[in-house]
């Protein structure tokens, strides 16, 4: 009686509020939201693909809130440790949850986050008997994405040089497809195809049509044998210290974000050609215990040398996936290497344990070079690491870690916590302690650099809700790294400051106000000598959006950015937005113009923009000029839509963009992009 009470009562004071904006969001948008949250902070493209494809599939297939797990929840990307922690409480606590409105009780959960959590959720049995085979395939879906984009103006590696011959094999534009075959959740394949941007097709070094292939097929057989993947997978475990592929979340607004959750084995569907294994991989659970085994042999883009025996090594792994040159096509799967693993995890009722081995070979040895930076890089022609982590959840406190060593010796430990002092004040805390002989090829943890070595540093974040419709947030990160590096000239010190003031005037009205200032020793020449500078980059950004109308959204951003080093520097950024859906057509159309004017590189501004489904774009601005672009999409049919993209840079301080073979003669670059998706 006192719960109906409680369900009541908040209703009253949060649904009403709740359906009166539910029908502004609409999936798109949500979906936007998330990707800009995880991405905006990001200094370069990213594999994030990933992402999406877990939203999309989440609209195609709820999560049953009433029998779920914390990997699962953690692929809607709106939920922090805290509050997966939380809910699954509720439920084991109180029982199945049967409306939205109840989810209100659970502190933390907000009518916005509801909103946008409602199209990812749905409220089913806590058990249900498992489906046969047949039944589970009777209801396919299907899937092919077509998608060509490029840049209008030639660059000069698409023209003749004065031999008459054209540095880049093949045409100016990219040339993608995907389709992905989903029979319930027994059974799924897919095969994805890409031509990068002066890559030939059907000719040259590309006969075979793309230069890109990437398939698998992955089959749910029964409870135990949870899962075989054969074709190319991603594994994602514990911390990420010792094996995290794909897209890894660093700093960025969400400051209590600094836990991962290990998603184990997954088909790889992106296009990135280098961070996913090629081979066989099956997922066993038994009972409380997980078993996750992976065998892994591709051939790998890498930078050939010799060493003083003329006996042929290489010296780097390429990571750009080009393959439009001469010399990049000679590196082309140049070196073989295999990978071989086991991840093993046992769940109790507060506590999940687990342990990562993972075994490499290269075929070639290894040679990074006799540089002073390269003393304590992975040498040879093998490699193993090998790691235990722990999450403990228990009420306000979580904790989690992860300690590992590789063959070298190496070693490398992360430790943190995030507590929930009370409704209104979140904290969050980590520790991370890398050697500079350790060795992870495929480690991805929360940290400065993006390679979990040569790194010490204490991070805090605190989330603070001082009175209603506003939030403060704010996080610290102090780093050293004890050995010299390529950017540095001797140990380097560095720390991170950010806070966000989130203010939600309306229901139609919000806006934030960020400021962020990185300091870091970079290596400067100092007469003859190469001598580390503390060099400081400081941002401030206001961010406003306005609901207009229910099919009309506006939002301007202003943002500063200031460098300080040998020079000082100073750059600014503002843009306004506006997203338009009509009511009697299915089309959304949303345009752009930024005007940005900086000093140099060094003051360059980042932002997040609308693009194609499934693709992203975080476009850094420097020099002087202006930004346009429209996006449009078109519901043709319910099994048909069409995606178009149309952006143009006007630099008004410069005649020639962009340098070697990518660089244009003029003032613009434009960029068209064009997808479409059919359902089957």
């Amino acid at each position: 009686m006192k719960r109906a009470a409680q369900h009541i009562i908040l209703f009253l004071l949060w649904g009403i509020p709740f359906l009166s904006v539910g029908q502004n969001i609409s999936p798109d948008k949500i979906i936007e939201t998330i990707v800009e949250s995880q991405l905006e902070n990001m200094e370069e493209e990213a594999d994030a693909a990933l992402i999406i494809e877990d939203l999309e599939q989440l609209l195609n297939d709820p999560i049953n809130i009433n029998a779920t797990t914390p990997d699962e929840l953690s692929k809607m990307y709106l939920l922090n440790s805290i509050q997966i922690n939380k809910l699954l409480a509720y439920v084991d606590t109180y029982g199945p949850v049967y409306s939205i409105f109840e989810l209100t009780i659970i502190d933390g959960f907000t009518p916005e986050l509801l909103q946008k959590m409602q199209l990812f959720i749905v409220f089913g049995p806590p058990t249900t008997s498992p489906a046969s085979f047949k039944e589970e395939t009777k209801y396919k879906r299907q899937e092919l994405l077509l998608r060509s984009l490029g840049t209008i103006q030639k660059a000069r590696g698409y023209r003749a040089n004065d031999e008459g011959v054209k540095p880049y094999e093949g045409n100016r534009f990219r040339y993608y497809s995907r389709y992905r075959f989903e029979a319930g959740d027994k059974l799924s394949a897919g095969l994805t195809t890409e031509k990068d941007p002066g890559e030939a097709f059907f000719k040259g070094s590309n006969k075979q049509g793309f230069d890109f292939y990437s398939g698998n097929v992955s089959l749910k057989i029964n409870p135990v044998f949870e899962r075989i993947t054969v074709g190319d997978f991603i594994v994602r475990s514990g911390q990420g210290l010792v094996l995290w592929q794909g897209f890894s979340p660093g700093k960025s607004a969400d400051v209590l974000g600094i836990m991962k959750y290990g998603q184990g084995i997954r088909p790889y569907t992106s296009v990135d050609e280098n961070l996913y294994f090629r081979g066989a991989a099956t997922s066993i659970q038994l009972k409380k215990n997980t078993i996750h085994l992976f065998v892994s042999q591709k051939n790998a883009d890498a930078n050939l040398d010799t060493d003083i025996n003329e006996s042929p090594v290489f010296t780097s792994l390429q990571t750009s996936g080009y393959h439009r040159t001469q010399s990049e096509i000679a590196d082309e799967k140049s070196v073989k290497y295999r990978n071989a693993g086991v991840v093993l995890s046992r769940t109790f009722s507060k506590l999940k344990l687990g342990t990562t081995f993972i075994y490499q070979h290269f075929n070639k040895p290894f040679s990074p070079g006799d540089q002073l930076y390269n003393q304590f890089k992975f040498k040879g022609t093998e490699n193993f690491t090998g790691g235990v982590d722990y999450l403990f959840s228990s009420g306000k406190y979580q904790l989690f870690g992860e300690a590992a060593v590789s063959k070298s010796g190496g070693k490398a430990f992360l430790q943190g916590t995030i507590i929930h002092l009370n409704d209104r004040l979140n904290v969050a805390a980590q520790f991370r302690y890398f050697n500079k002989n350790y060795h992870a090829l495929w480690g991805q943890a929360f940290s400065e650099s993006s390679t979990v070595t040569n790194e010490t540093g204490f991070y805090m974040g605190i989330r603070f809700l001082p009175a209603k419709r506003i939030t403060l947030a704010a996080y610290s990160d102090f780093y050293r790294s004890p050995w010299i590096s390529y950017t540095t000239a001797g140990p380097a010190l560095g720390h991170d400051i950010f806070a966000q003031a989130d203010f939600q005037f309306s229901e139609k009205f919000k806006c934030y106000l960020r400021v962020k200032s990185e300091t870091k020793d970079q290596k400067n020449k100092a007469e003859k000598l190469y001598v580390n500078l503390s060099e400081r980059t400081q941002r401030i950004r206001l961010h406003a959006e306005y609901f207009i109308t229910e099919k009309l959204r506006w939002s301007s951003r202003l943002e500063h950015s200031s460098f300080r080093g040998s020079e000082k520097e100073h750059g600014i950024l503002a843009y306004q937005d506006l997203l338009y859906k009509p009511t009697l057509i299915p089309l959304s159309l949303s345009g752009r113009l930024d005007y940005f004017n900086t000093s140099t590189y060094d003051a360059r501004i980042y932002a997040y923009e609308n693009d194609l489904l499934y693709t992203f774009s975080v476009p850094a601005f420097f020099g002087k000029g202006w930004r346009t672009y429209l996006n449009l999409k078109y519901k043709i049919s319910d099994r048909a839509e069409l995606w178009f993209k149309l952006a143009n840079t006007h630099w008004t301080d410069r005649n020639i963009i962009g340098s070697g073979y990518n660089e244009i003669a003029g003032k613009d670059k434009t960029e068209v992009k064009m997808q479409l998706r059919l359902k089957f």
